[in-house]
């Protein structure tokens, strides 16, 4: 019985030890505060710009790309194939942790620029695009119309598959086409640069400027406006 009350008074003993001071007069572990939690990064849409492009010179005839050469200047006169209209989004990437439960964040706005490797995501897509004028662009598109169906997507993203093959020539799909395909197929992410360019031209010359009415699907709206852009007559 002596042993056994020995024993208990050993282990007794060890316990409190285990649960006792620290060296420093503080329990062991106190003071000490948690690790962080995994830190989580998200891509958000904060807005889109517009700019206009002279349309730099094509190396496959065949297979054009209407990609974007210098700037164009306000009141040169073009006709509507020698012009690119660069859409790029605006992005805010933020991070947030957990530290003793109180949330901290920070954030970095940054562009998705047509010659970027890897277009950033974001958490948005885009449900719908609307172009219009307040000139009229023919009889057919008085102002106000809706100019979907004259403008094309010949960019999207690093891996563009908006377009199909007519008659062995590579046709992109038009705006309205676009916004359709991204409909039926998942989305359109709000992240990617995108080109855009007139399929036709004015019936005559005129000072133009668009509008551009973006959609996303958290209900957010953007509004652009083009600068002006001086066309030449279609026979010119």
């Amino acid at each position: 019985m002596m042993r056994i009350k020995t024993l208990g008074a050993l282990a007794l003993a060890s316990m409190l030890t285990g649960c006792g001071s620290g060296s420093d007069g503080t329990t062991p572990g106190q003071g000490i505060p948690p690790k962080p939690t995994e830190k989580n990064s998200k891509t958000v849409t904060q807005g889109f710009e517009v700019h206009i492009f002279n349309r730099m010179a094509e190396q496959d005839i065949q297979n054009p790309e209407y990609n974007r050469d210098t700037p164009y200047q306000v009141a040169e006169e073009v006709t509507y194939q020698d012009i690119v209209f660069g859409l790029d989004t605006q992005t805010m990437s933020v991070t947030t942790a957990s530290w003793l439960d109180i949330p901290h964040s920070f954030s970095l706005i940054k562009k998705a620029y047509a010659l970027s490797p890897v277009p950033p995501q974001t958490e948005e897509n885009i449900v719908s695009i609307d172009i219009t004028s307040a000139s009229d662009f023919s009889q057919a598109y008085p102002s106000g119309s809706n100019l979907n169906a004259l403008f094309s997507v010949t960019y999207a993203d690093a891996l563009n598959k908006y377009y199909s093959y007519k008659n062995e020539t590579k046709t992109f799909f038009t705006v309205e086409e676009y916004v359709q395909y991204g409909r039926a197929n998942g989305g359109l992410n709000a992240g990617f640069t995108r080109n855009l360019v007139l399929n036709s031209g004015p019936d005559y010359p005129v000072n133009m400027t668009f509008y551009i009415e973006i959609e996303l699907d958290n209900g957010k709206i953007f509004s652009l406006e083009t600068q002006e852009v001086a066309f030449k007559g279609v026979d010119n």
